[in-house]
């Protein structure tokens, strides 16, 4: 049967919903009995496009001609509602991918500068919506339609209609969700685990989320002042005309020590002045932006100074690219001043915003509120690694606002070519991150974009994407602007197209900022007086600039570490002209096994270390990487949950540049992490994160980087190529990380405890073989459990004393010296003893650590036995053992009496098939035909 009129209403005292029905047309009101609860309930009617009353606590909505079967269906429906509460997610296995910022609300209207015009609003919610949301845009047009609000809203207004507005548009689109007639698509899984009521619901949770944060940014642009946008306008200026000082500087150059002509490097911000409004909406001081090489003006609002910038690309000595240390500039060109918050960028373009979602992910575990915010060009955005960051930010709610700014071309290749995405915003979807697009040609909405941003990250509920159309008004760099624009006489001829030029020239902001300030009142005299005064602090730090000292040569030494300064020319000749004793010595106590059942395995000292370092760092400790949280690969993890540290294990998504990236971040951010790499091979994956950031941020701009990185590897594992690398020499060539390389469970637990310690990043190889998974044996079969002194360490470790650097004689002897490290250790000390039974007095050397390497404890073995050996267990081409054998022959030529050998495997992957794997390692019996071959 159909009724005229019917519908469902829901009890006030019980909640339950129910079907109602009505042969009467023009009813008003209802008066019904509760069959759940059984109170009656006298309810208002109160037609609407949604068809819902609002007369009392009571809910009805109205259904006109609808059978039985559909009115039961949606009270049944309605009975049973899906909970989006973000409160329910706790990070099982079963849950669906938690919607950061599903419950955001702001907390307070903010006072409006400029009335909201109704108009206006409804014209800019549906142009959003169109652009995000276009399959709702008619939801979206009938509810506005029935939102009435006043004709002109203040900020508390505006504040409550937003309210409600976002109500209706979950009250609209929850009644498709009971919908009878599409009730089989509403039950059918849309994709495994999700049916069509649980899909839809989270898309209203977003689309609601994306109208109240655009809500959010109407109400930032009503609040802006006079004086903001004076303030804009200075820094504006100050940008234009710092880049034109600088290009004019590249042009001209400077005169350098030898006599040559300099004009230093920098990269042009002609018509993208306008992202100086974001520095605004910061809390400076506390918060944290990573500027690409273009953001010169996001760097001056955030308080870098003109003379800062043009001493960094002069490459002068008061640039903050000094690695720590007064008036040693000149390393590197770019922007950036951590004092300010401001991360320096680099050449590799992601790594400053995935080192900044490291940033946000310690401002996420300290809680400490702090905002980040990373913008990158459409370029960076095709690069993996920023990918990768997106991703993780994502999935992991931090603070962080991206913003993807599309001026058009990276460099010389356009955007077209970059993505076939429908906008750049599209890209958060992808990550669960909201996005928006907006025109970069004004400062304002820069400013509105980022202090919702920033209400949203320090509020718990996550990041977003910012996409920005804007153009590029000047070459790359001040080298390219004749190949982009063309020059004067014609050759090049310039490739940008001049309909681009002409649609964004129209855009160029500061003159039409300027427009605009006087139209709301700004005199002609002040804009003039601002631009006079930025001329002036330019101009008075071209001066400072050109006048400024050169960085002495020999300061580029120092401070590759905090441990170590790289060996000069002059150094490496005065190591040439003395002569080392001919005695082995080590400060490093010797090396014993114990077959006790308290011994501990080369696994469980790692355990133990890593469970000391949680003790000891608390909240600041953070063990990150794949399979963390379960257990490890390894299960080295165990340990941990077994002491309660599971709160200090985070699972990465499976991607090592981002681990190691984040990892950097984290450390910059006030954490101690500990990162691991699953397995060597796949160390290629984080190296641009590992060699190009995190060992360079010290001797680049002083920066402290406590970061320590696990990385199992090695073979006699029968893992075959990819997990079973050796792969120290990839990172040897790269100063600026402290190398480990442990053999025996006590050096395990004293360098991860000393390396963790330090202020730099750590790496420590840790062999697999040795972790004694196959009944507490190595994969050679030996048994090498130690009583392991936790003690002594831990009291260098307060004295600020370290082994680190120091090599260990394992074996002393007399007629050959074997210099190794790592599993080759035992296999040098089993040959050490099968010689001995023939009278063969072999002294074997672990290094312990890569780098720094004892090298004299190595010159001086020698020059006592004339003879010498390295054993690697990498391939043989390209291995650190070449380096060693060259650093110490140069102290030991004269007192050799043969030749000097390198040994390691063959020069091919490492194979799976035991017997291939066996054949490829060096092994005891190839390392005894070499020594007896060299006696």
């Amino acid at each position: 049967m159909v009724y005229e009129i019917s519908g469902i209403w829901r009890c006030p005292n019980c909640n339950h919903h129910q079907p109602w029905k009505s042969g009467k047309k023009g009813l008003k009101a209802l008066d019904r009995k509760c069959s759940e609860c059984s109170e009656r309930t006298r309810i208002m009617i109160e037609r609407s496009q949604t068809g819902q009353g609002r007369k009392s606590d009571a809910r009805v909505w109205v259904r006109e001609k609808s059978t039985s079967v559909e009115l039961d269906h949606e009270a049944s429906s309605r009975n049973h509602p899906i909970s989006m509460d973000s409160e329910t997610y706790d990070g099982n296995q079963s849950d669906l991918p938690k919607i950061w910022g599903g419950d955001w609300r702001p907390v307070s209207h903010l006072r409006f500068n400029k009335a909201m015009d109704p108009v206006e609003l409804s014209e800019e919610i549906l142009r959003f919506t169109a652009e995000r949301w276009d399959g709702y845009l008619e939801l979206v047009r009938d509810v506005l339609e029935n939102c009435v609000g006043p004709k002109s809203m203040n900020g508390e207004d505006f504040h409550n209609w937003s309210e409600l507005f976002c109500d209706l548009i979950y009250d609209a689109f929850e009644d498709r969700l009971h919908t009878y007639k599409i009730n089989r698509v509403l039950q059918a899984e849309i994709m495994p685990r999700r049916d069509g009521r649980l899909y839809l619901s989270r898309k209203r949770t977003r689309l609601i989320l994306d109208l109240r944060l655009l809500l959010r940014r109407l109400a930032y642009l009503s609040s802006i002042t006079k004086e903001e946008r004076i303030h804009w306008h200075r820094l504006m200026m100050r940008t234009r005309i710092l880049d034109r000082h600088l290009k004019e500087l590249f042009v001209e150059g400077v005169e350098t020590p030898d006599g040559t002509k300099f004009g230093g490097k920098g990269f042009r911000s002609t018509w993208q002045e306008p992202i100086a409004a974001c520095g605004t909406a910061l809390q400076l001081g506390k918060d944290v932006a990573a500027p690409m090489i273009r953001d010169l003006g996001l760097a001056l609002s955030m308080g870098q100074t003109p003379l800062s910038i043009m001493s960094a690309q002069m490459g002068k000595s008061g640039s903050k690219m000094d690695g720590g240390h007064s008036d040693f500039g000149g390393r590197d060109l770019h922007i950036g001043d951590w004092s300010h918050g401001i991360l320096p960028p680099t050449a590799p373009l992601p790594i400053a915003s995935a080192t900044a979602t490291g940033i946000a992910l310690a401002s996420s575990r300290k809680g400490d509120r702090r905002f980040i915010l990373a913008p990158v060009g459409e370029g960076c955005s095709s690069s993996g690694e920023f990918w990768e960051a997106i991703n993780f930010a994502g999935a992991r709610g931090l603070p962080i606002c991206y913003i993807i700014q599309n001026n058009q071309i990276a460099l010389d290749t356009f955007s077209n070519k970059q993505s076939g995405a429908e906008t750049f915003g599209d890209k958060g979807a992808s990550v669960g991150l909201p996005a928006w697009s907006i025109d970069g040609s004004d400062p304002a909405i820069y400013y509105a974009s980022v202090s919702v941003a920033r209400e949203l990250a320090v509020s718990g509920c996550g990041g977003c994407i910012v996409h920005v159309e804007t153009m590029r008004g000047c070459g790359h760099a001040h080298h390219h602007d004749d190949l982009y624009l063309g020059a004067e006489n014609g050759n090049p001829p310039g490739y940008v197209g001049e309909d681009l030029m002409e649609y964004w020239s129209k855009k160029e902001p500061i003159e039409n900022h300027e427009r605009l300030l006087r139209s709301i009142g700004v005199s002609s005299r002040l804009l003039k007086s601002i631009a006079d005064e930025e001329e002036a602090t330019c101009a008075e730090a071209r001066l400072a600039v050109e006048s400024m000292e050169w960085p002495e040569p020999e300061s580029v030494a120092i401070g590759t570490s905090k441990l170590t300064n790289a060996r000069t020319h002059h150094q490496q000749i005065k190591d040439l002209e003395s002569i080392k004793p001919a005695t082995s010595q080590s400060d490093i106590g010797p090396m014993k096994f114990e077959a006790a059942s308290n011994a501990w395995t080369f696994s469980r000292a790692i355990q133990n270390a890593m469970v000391d370092i949680a003790d000891n760092e608390g909240e600041n400790a953070l063990f990150m990487g794949e399979d963390m949280e379960v257990a490890g690969a390894f299960g080295l993890n165990l340990a941990l949950r077994a002491k309660g540290h599971e709160g200090k294990l985070l699972d990465m998504p499976l991607s090592e540049s981002i681990i190691i990236n984040s990892a950097t971040g984290a450390a910059l951010g006030g954490l101690r992490p500990i990162a691991e790499i699953q397995f060597g091979g796949f160390a290629a994956l984080a190296m641009n994160a590992l060699v190009n950031n995190a060992a360079q941020l010290r001797w680049r701009w002083g920066a402290e980087v406590p970061l320590t990185v696990r990385i199992p590897l090695g073979g006699k594992t029968r893992s075959g190529p990819f997990h079973a690398n050796v792969v120290e020499s990839w990172f040897l060539n790269d100063p600026g990380l402290i190398i480990g390389f442990p053999s025996n469970p006590q050096d395990a637990y004293d360098l991860l405890i000393e390396g963790h310690s330090l202020n730099d990043p750590f790496v420590l190889f840790e062999h697999i073989g040795l972790y004694g998974l196959r009944g507490g044996l190595t994969g050679w079969g030996d048994r090498i459990n130690q009583n392991v002194d936790t003690h002594s360490v831990r009291e260098r470790v307060r004295e600020g004393r370290h082994t680190i650097g120091k090599a260990r004689i394992v074996a002393p002897g007399e007629d050959v010296t074997v210099i190794t490290w790592g599993a080759m250790v035992h296999v040098a000390m089993n040959a050490s003893r099968k010689l001995s039974t023939e009278g063969i007095d072999v002294e074997v050397i672990d290094l312990r650590t890569l780098n720094p390497f004892d090298r004299d404890t190595c010159i001086q073995s020698v020059n006592k036995t004339g003879r010498m050996i390295v054993l690697q267990e990498a391939q043989w081409t390209g291995g650190f053992g070449h380096t060693i054998s060259s650093a110490v022959l140069e102290g030991s030529f004269w007192s050799l009496e043969s030749p000097p050998v390198v040994i390691g495997a063959l020069d091919v992957p490492v194979p799976f098939s035991p017997p291939l794997e066996d054949h490829t390692i060096p092994d005891v019996e190839l390392l005894v035909r070499h020594i007896k071959r060299i006696l």
